[in-house]
């Protein structure tokens, strides 16, 4: 009886569609056009899928217009804001250039491969080895990943001496144009990808802040934060291996702890985490010196770099000249996490933090809990106790306007819009 209902009531507006009476074609077209998240280009929406998931991203999304928003990196100019280098060298690698289109959720199953290590499960990640990257043989007493934060490929050659003038000539596997695979392009999200070889979507490590198991925009592998919901290539390793192997990693916070992992599996033993402003010659000479690298289980230690890209260069040069004369048998791959301010025709920016003074403003209450990388959390007491729904908040945003009074953004919506993506 529901589906003659609804038929019935159907069959006027498929008669007027089928004849376009009065201006019922039109109509149609401007609805679909209005759809929020459908008008982006299909490869766009594609990698902001992949780095969305229900409960964890931001309530509010949004994409940039030709105005940039500095730390905002989701708009039309992709390629530059999530284009990475991708480099393997060392112990087990093929020479050679890297295959088009390769993303960084592929190191993981790329250095499992190296390892001979078959993981379980790998119908729940997106990342698939690398071709004819490492070889078959003794896998490596150790491998070292070196991650470059907030920095893609669009920096200039010249500032990187070590990486373009020493390492490219030596014919490495190598690819100056591999992908973050999602966006927005916020560390720790890239981080877990490239530690677990699997996208956001699947990882659940949206960003830097995602949602705390309480509802509150907390920080990503912080107390009361949610764990990746799959396991990093070094959690099952580890677990594999009867925690014989040694995980390490080295990075300025807790937020770059996705590389790694650590809190998978419930009886774990404690892995090597060194926190802060470390000299990371020094801190990984320390690992090495207590184990890493001594015996044939291959050890993982992660490094992860920050600041300005030539300082980058040369912390990695000794860092891999180091570990080569401590380890000669290790595998090195090196990589980043893309960069948090997009290119854009425009030469004027403004602040994430403008955006959320505006929408606070604009509906008149503090709505906003925390504006990351391409959206906004929202408190919801707030905006309970305030009659403010999500829809209040993607108007206040679509209405802003750039300082040379063109829209701010190409594309304001709600969350959920990308849960139904499918259906563009």
């Amino acid at each position: 009886m529901l589906l003659v209902s609804l038929t019935l009531v159907g069959a006027p507006a498929v008669a007027l569609r089928a004849f376009c009476a009065g201006k019922s074609c039109n109509e149609e077209a401007e609805v679909a056009a209005a759809v929020p998240f459908c008008p982006l280009p299909a490869d766009l929406r594609a990698q902001i899928v992949d780095g969305y998931r229900e409960g964890r991203s931001p309530d509010v999304l949004a994409v940039t217009n030709t105005t940039p928003i500095r730390g905002w990196p989701m708009s039309p100019y992709v390629a530059d804001s999530n284009r990475v280098p991708l480099w393997f060298f060392g112990s087990g690698v093929v020479p050679g250039p890297i295959p088009a289109g390769a993303s960084v959720d592929q190191i993981a199953p790329t250095l499992a491969a190296a390892m001979g290590f078959d993981r379980a499960h790998p119908e729940v990640r997106s990342g698939r080895p690398l071709p004819s990257v490492v070889r078959n043989g003794a896998p490596p007493r150790l491998i070292v990943e070196v991650v470059w934060s907030d920095v893609g490929s669009a920096f200039p050659r010249g500032q990187a001496p070590w990486l373009f003038g020493t390492l490219e000539p030596s014919g490495e596997a190598a690819s100056g144009d591999a992908t973050t695979g999602s966006l927005p392009t916020d560390p720790a999200a890239i981080l877990t990808s490239i530690g677990t070889g699997g996208i956001p979507a699947e990882h659940g490590i949206t960003g830097t802040t995602i949602r705390s198991k309480s509802g509150e925009a907390t920080a990503a592998w912080s107390g009361d934060a949610p764990t990746s919901v799959i396991a990093t290539l070094a959690d099952d390793w580890d677990h594999a291996t009867g925690e014989r192997a040694r995980i390490g990693l080295i990075a300025p916070d807790a937020t770059s702890q996705g590389m790694v992992g650590g809190s998978w599996y419930v009886e774990h033993d404690e892995d090597d985490l060194l926190f802060g402003k470390r000299e990371p010659v020094d801190a990984a000479s320390t690992l090495i010196g207590e184990g890493f690298g001594v015996d044939e289980t291959t050890d993982i230690l992660a490094v992860v770099l920050h600041g300005d890209v030539s300082k980058m260069d040369a912390r990695s040069k000794a860092l891999v000249s180091t570990v080569r004369d401590l380890v000669p048998d290790t595998m090195f791959v090196l990589t980043a996490t893309g960069s948090q301010q997009p290119t854009s025709g425009g030469t004027t920016s403004v602040s994430a933090g403008s955006i959320a003074r505006h929408v606070d403003d604009t509906v008149g209450a503090r709505v906003v809990a925390a504006a990351v990388p391409g959206g906004l959390f929202l408190d919801q007491a707030v905006m309970a106790a305030n009659d403010i729904t999500s829809d209040d908040v993607v108007r206040a945003m679509d209405a802003t306007e750039a300082p040379d009074g063109t829209p701010l953004f190409a594309d304001v919506y709600p969350g959920f819009a990308i849960s139904f993506s499918r259906y563009c």
